[in-house]
């Protein structure tokens, strides 16, 4: 087959993960946000780099079958409300109300970000459109600054009528034509509030998204890239650009681990596998129970927590990460939210960092190498970290820096595996497999596997799984997910127009995207479930057709989720990385690259040092122990065994 190649576009670093079953490359290349054309092609570059020795971006892209990409534009413009300006029209009565909106977030920064003007309000009354005053609406949204506008009406008739009246007055091939979105034809959904909101959020995103992506479309092909970049879904799937909507590019990065993890939890046997992704500024928790990842299905949107229409994996992120500021208050660590980011950055980067955090603890500990952090792209000081610990952290306590770095590392791992339990709590799901010691860790991230050992003992897990790709892991993960799209009729329209209808409908709109997508007939698969809420988690249930306009077997079902709807999903299977699933393989003992002085537990010992990228499927060991590559530092804690299995992951196990 020809090259993989997956893309993970995040806030301080873009990975890059590329495969042809034989030959495996990787980097980490840093995110430029001012311009994310320039970070996708840097990432490209370097692994044609990686991969011929030299920077060859043409042959790179012309040995590629697929390339898909996961953009971090869309979470990116949310956090920092660098959006594009939205006006919004309404049901008259509504547009104080905004459908709830008002009450939610009429006082948000966000809010007022991606919506700078008071609603219009439209009066429609049997059938008809003022249409006098829908004009007026328009230009009064228009002063306002307003790049595209969003209809959003109780129903999809209401919508149609005022649709027809623009596309009249202001036919798309106009040069001064403002788009316009109506709300039912990005989703349908019974709740106006969380579809209002939906449509105004994917317009904010869209005309900055379309811009980067076309560009880095075009980039592609001028290369030679046979098929058409796809870009990976927060639903855990892929399309075309033409055929993604904005709004479902949101929080896509993480979701290639939750992707990752479910291919994992399948080859290692895994009941429950708790996920763990540590980057510079947060870590995100998510679970994967009997090879489902546990799915909201009304995600939330920024920090504010937009409720949207769409289905997405839920995902927590707190504020513990590799730039994280730790303090001392009251005598206690405290550990985040706030995070020195990259720039300046930990006080080691050397960049004027004044603030103590746990990188600039695991680097005094001797667990990160100074001369190889990221591949050696950094070169860490040990002095700067060890002047800030004193001042911030060992004087306040009144001890020595060596015992200041151990109780932060500890602080930092309790801290990390008490939210871990928290969370699992929190989200009463049937976890039973945690009961009988089938529940695995799985870490990732540039800094999931530094401390993934001690957070692994506090939370109580029995074995710890650290990925061989991790440090790309969520990169890794795209390569799982396929082509899809996927059609949404509520409960409500179906009993009203019959099955048969909605799901000939349906199947005419997958036809469609499909064909968009160059597939022909016969090359894609279909599935029908029934999907909803169940105490707010997605819950879908194969759909079974009775007799021609029967809906009893779809309402029964319906009955027991809450925002029920029928969905169609259509489907073409791409081509997969593949998971080595050998037989137990016989243990051999690991063999040492080299030692390392490190202070474990407030005392200094040397500890044998392990190359995870050289070593064979079987080596074993124990710990205490210390695994080193270029984008990867793992420390295994005393009492826990390690084992390199045949998919080259490493797999660490508390010992009786």
């Amino acid at each position: 087959m020809g090259l993989l190649v997956n893309i993970d576009n995040g806030g301080s670093f873009t990975d890059a993960f590329a495969t042809d079953g034989e030959r495996v490359a990787h980097i980490k290349s840093p995110t430029t946000p001012h311009d994310l054309s320039q970070c996708f092609v840097d990432s490209l570059t370097r692994l044609s780099q990686e991969l011929y020795g030299s920077e060859n971006l043409a042959q790179l892209l012309g040995e590629t079958d697929h390339l898909r990409y996961s953009t971090t534009s869309g979470t990116n413009a949310v956090v920092e409300h660098k959006g594009s300006p939205v006006g919004v029209m309404v049901a008259q009565g509504q547009e104080q109300l905004l459908y709830g909106a008002a009450d939610t977030l009429g006082k948000s920064g966000l809010w007022q970000s991606m919506v700078p003007g008071v609603p219009v309000a439209l009066n429609i009354k049997a059938g008809d459109v003022d249409e006098v005053a829908l004009m007026a609406g328009f230009t009064t949204l228009i002063s306002h600054g307003v790049s595209r506008i969003v209809v959003a009406l109780p129903s999809p008739e209401e919508e149609a009528l005022v649709k027809d009246v623009v596309l009249e007055r202001y036919p798309r091939h106009l040069l001064g034509a403002i788009p316009v979105l109506f709300s039912h034809e990005l989703v349908r959904d019974e709740d106006h509030g969380r579809r209002l909101l939906s449509a105004v959020v994917n317009s904010y995103l869209h005309p900055g998204m379309e811009h980067f992506l076309y560009g880095a479309e075009r980039i592609t092909k001028q290369n030679h890239l046979a098929s058409p970049m796809l870009i990976y879904r927060n639903d855990g799937d892929s399309a075309r650009v033409a055929k993604t909507t904005a709004i479902k590019t949101y929080g896509s990065g993480p979701r290639g681990g939750m992707e990752g993890a479910v291919a994992y939890a399948g080859l290692y046997n895994a009941g429950t596998m708790v996920t763990m992704d540590i980057g510079g500024t947060t870590t995100d928790i998510s679970m994967v129970i009997d090879g489902t990842p546990t799915e909201l299905a009304h995600g939330m949107i920024g920090d504010e927590e937009i409720p949207s229409s769409l289905a997405m994996g839920d995902i927590v992120s707190i504020g513990y990460g590799g730039s994280s500021i730790i303090r001392v208050e009251n005598g206690e660590i405290l550990i985040g939210p706030e995070s020195v980011g990259a720039a300046p950055g930990p006080a080691c980067f050397g960049r004027g960092g004044t603030v103590a955090t746990i990188t600039d603890a695991l680097l005094l500990a001797g667990v990160i190498d100074p001369g190889n952090y990221l591949g050696g792209e950094i070169n860490l000081d040990k002095s700067l970290a060890e002047s800030v610990i004193k001042q911030e952290i060992a004087e306040p306590l009144s001890v020595s820096v060596e015992v200041a770095v151990d109780q932060m590392i500890g602080a930092y791992e309790q801290q990390i595996a008490d939210h871990m339990k928290n969370i699992i709590d929190s989200r009463k799901l049937d976890t039973r497999p945690l009961d009988n010691d089938k529940t695995d860790m799985l870490a990732f991230g540039g800094g999931g596997p530094m401390n993934a050992n001690g957070i692994a003992e506090a939370g109580g897990f029995k074995r710890l799984i650290i990925p061989a790709y991790s440090s790309v892991f969520s990169a890794y993960g795209i390569g799982f997910s396929d082509l899809s799209h996927h059609y949404r009729v509520p409960m409500a329209e179906v009993a009203a127009r019959g099955v048969d209808v909605v799901i000939t409908e349906m199947r005419l709109r997958a036809q469609r995207d499909m064909y968009g997508e160059g597939m022909e007939a016969g090359d894609w698969n279909e599935e029908i479930v029934v999907s909803g809420a169940n105490k707010g988690r997605l819950n879908s249930q194969a759909y079974q057709p009775g007799a021609a306009g029967d809906t009893d077997g779809f309402l029964d079902i319906a009955k027991s989720l809450d925002d029920a709807a029928l969905q169609l999903t259509a489907t073409h299977t791409l081509q997969h990385l593949n998971l080595t699933r050998g037989a137990k393989i016989d243990s051999k003992p690991a063999k040492a690259t080299g030692k390392a002085t490190i202070n474990l537990g407030g005392e200094e010992m040397m500890l044998p040092v392990y190359s995870l990228k050289a070593a064979q499927p079987g080596e074993a060991g124990s710990g205490p122990a210390l695994f080193r590559d270029d984008y990867l530092t793992c420390l295994i804690r005393p009492n826990w065994s390690f084992e390199v299995s045949s998919n080259g992951d490493l797999i660490v196990e508390k010992q009786p």
